[in-house]
C-alpha cells in the first residue's frame, strides 16, 4: 500500500494528554434510553430485512429474524485519559440474554472490549471470532479455545441463516484487522471497523452487489489519520457502489467529534447514486429491499 498515513500511539498508549482535550467535562457525555438493551431484545423484526441498532464506534447489534449477533461492542470506560468517551456505555453487557455470536473487527479496546468479553464469557455461551490480534485479548481474559475462532481476510461464518466473510480492512495502527460483510435475508451490509479507504477496496467487494457500507469517520487532528475524513467515506461509497453508506464513529470520542452534516454535503460529488444515512446512537436502522434497491427505515 506504501507508506502508511501517520497516526499517533494515542489509542494503545498516549504519552500525553493533547491540547484538543483539555477541558473535556464529564457533562457533555451523551447516555442511551436506560432500557435500551430491552428494546433491542424484545424488537420485532420482519423476515426480508436486517435491523442494526448503533451502540456507539463501529459497534451494533445485528438482528435478523433468527439471529442476534453482536459486533464490536463498547460496553465499559474508556480506561485511557486522550480518549474520552461522548458516549456513556450503551448497556451492562452481563444483562445481554442472547448474542449468537460476537465479532471484534480488531484489538483496540474500542473494538475489542474486556468488560464486554468478560461478561459475555460469563453469561453467555457465545462464539467469540475477529482476527487473530482480538483472539489473543480474549484468550487473555478467559476465553476456552472451544469458544474462539479466527477469521483471516475470506474466511466465513455462518450464523442462524447470515453468512459472514471477513475482508481486508487497513488500519495501520492495529495488529489485525476485519471488515466483515454480513449476507442475509436477501441482503449484504458491510461493516468496515477503523479501516482507512484503500485503493483496491473496489475490487475486495467485487463478488458482492453491496445494500448499505458502515466505515469509522471523525475528524482527524492536525498532523494525524486516525479515521477516514468525509471525502475518503464517500470514495469508499463509490468504489463498491453500495446503496447506502452508514457513516459511524463520528460522535464516539470528545476531541475528535465531526458534523455528518459534512459527508452528506460532499456525498453528490463523488457518489451522488448513494444515500447517506449516519449512524445515530442507541437508535434503530432498519434495511429492507425494495425493488432492485434498499429502503432504511
Amino acid at each position: 500500500m506504501g507508506d502508511s498515513p501517520r497516526r499517533v500511539e494515542a489509542i494503545v498508549s498516549p504519552p500525553r494528554r493533547p491540547r484538543e482535550m483539555r477541558g473535556a467535562r464529564e457533562e457533555s457525555m451523551r447516555y442511551p434510553p436506560p432500557d435500551l438493551l430491552a428494546r433491542i431484545e424484545s424488537a420485532s423484526v420482519d423476515p426480508g430485512s436486517i435491523a442494526l441498532w448503533h451502540t456507539g464506534g463501529a459497534g451494533y447489534v445485528l438482528r435478523t429474524l433468527r439471529a442476534t449477533i453482536y459486533l464490536d461492542p463498547f460496553t465499559g470506560a474508556s480506561p485511557d485519559p486522550v480518549w474520552v468517551r461522548d458516549l456513556a456505555p450503551p448497556f451492562d453487557a452481563a444483562a445481554i440474554a442472547r448474542c449468537d455470536l460476537l465479532l471484534s473487527t480488531h484489538e483496540h479496546f474500542d473494538h475489542c472490549d474486556p468488560d464486554a468479553l468478560e461478561k459475555l464469557l460469563r453469561v453467555s455461551t457465545t462464539t467469540f471470532a475477529g482476527p487473530a490480534s482480538s483472539i489473543e485479548v480474549a484468550r487473555g481474559l478467559g476465553w476456552p479455545e472451544s469458544r474462539l475462532r479466527v477469521l483471516a481476510w475470506g474466511d466465513t461464518i455462518a450464523v442462524n441463516g447470515v453468512q459472514i466473510t471477513a475482508v481486508k480492512s487497513v488500519d495501520p495502527m492495529a495488529k489485525g484487522c476485519n471488515g466483515y460483510v454480513f449476507a442475509a435475508e436477501g441482503l449484504t451490509y458491510v461493516n468496515m471497523g477503523d479501516s482507512l479507504w484503500y485503493d483496491d477496496i473496489g475490487k475486495e467487494l467485487s463478488r458482492w452487489t453491496i445494500d448499505a457500507i458502515g466505515v469509522s469517520v471523525a475528524q482527524n487532528p492536525r498532523g494525524g489519520t486516525y479515521y477516514m475524513s468525509e471525502i475518503d467515506a464517500v470514495r469508499i461509497a463509490r468504489d463498491v457502489k453500495a446503496k447506502v453508506l452508514v457513516p459511524h464513529h463520528w460522535d464516539l470520542w470528545h476531541w475528535v467529534l465531526l458534523d455528518p452534516r459534512r459527508i452528506q454535503a460532499v456525498a453528490p460529488w463523488y457518489a451522488p447514486e448513494t444515500r447517506v444515512v449516519p449512524a445515530r446512537y442507541a437508535e434503530r436502522l432498519t434495511l429492507v429491499r425494495a425493488g432492485n434497491g434498499v429502503a432504511v427505515v
